[in-house]
């Protein structure tokens, strides 16, 4: 009896200190898992936009095309343009004077301004826009370096989406990047006001 009592004791005792591994174990993985998961989120913020950043450096049409978003983007270039072109035929007086024809020659433009950016706005197009800018060799050389620093470029507007400013010819130009799936991609470039008529001059 004494021994059935002892053995009862002795896995009473493992019982109950198994029990309280059980619980430590609860309580660090409540407090891991969102420590995780916030790590790979903004790794996965971060490594995406270092993707873009080799991308452009390197004109990987690749990597260009896996992290743009198209469809957005090129959405986001008509309405840009087409709000532009409606700005500067409201400001000119020919305009005013046509009437309907000036209507109609504004809407013409602005299906013009829709083929263009359907026909070119893609990662071949880009590409090609890339390979004359001089501007790339200004940028810094992706590494580790480059991929921890992005983190200080990008402002994160909500928990699946942040901005990159770029910042050129005192111009700012934002890029915003939206999550994905588990990958960020860029969604829109807004430019700001008179953007083109500065490129022009």
């Amino acid at each position: 009896m004494i021994i059935i009592y002892k053995c009862n004791k002795n896995q009473l005792k493992n019982s109950i200190s198994a029990k309280k591994e059980v619980r430590n174990m609860s309580k660090k993985s409540l407090i891991l898992i969102p420590i995780i998961f916030l790590i790979s989120y903004l790794f996965s913020a971060v490594y995406s936009f270092h993707q873009v950043h080799k991308g452009f450096y390197y004109n990987d049409k690749r990597i260009i095309k896996e992290y743009v978003e198209w469809n957005d983007l090129r959405e986001n270039f008509k309405n840009y343009f087409n709000i532009q072109v409606l700005k500067e035929t409201q400001k000119n007086h020919d305009f005013k004077e046509l009437g309907q024809w000036g209507v109609l020659a504004t809407s013409f433009t602005s299906k013009i301004v829709d083929h263009v950016v359907d026909t070119y706005l893609n990662s071949e197009g880009l590409s090609l826009l890339l390979e004359n800018n001089q501007n790339l060799k200004k940028m810094p050389k992706p590494n580790f370096i480059s991929l921890i620093g992005g983190l200080s470029l990008m402002d994160f507007t909500g928990h699946s989406s942040f901005i990159v400013i770029y910042e050129n010819s005192k111009k700012k130009i934002s890029v915003i990047f939206d999550r994905i799936g588990f990958k960020w991609k860029i969604t829109e470039i807004r430019f700001p006001d008179n953007f083109l008529k500065d490129i022009q001059n």
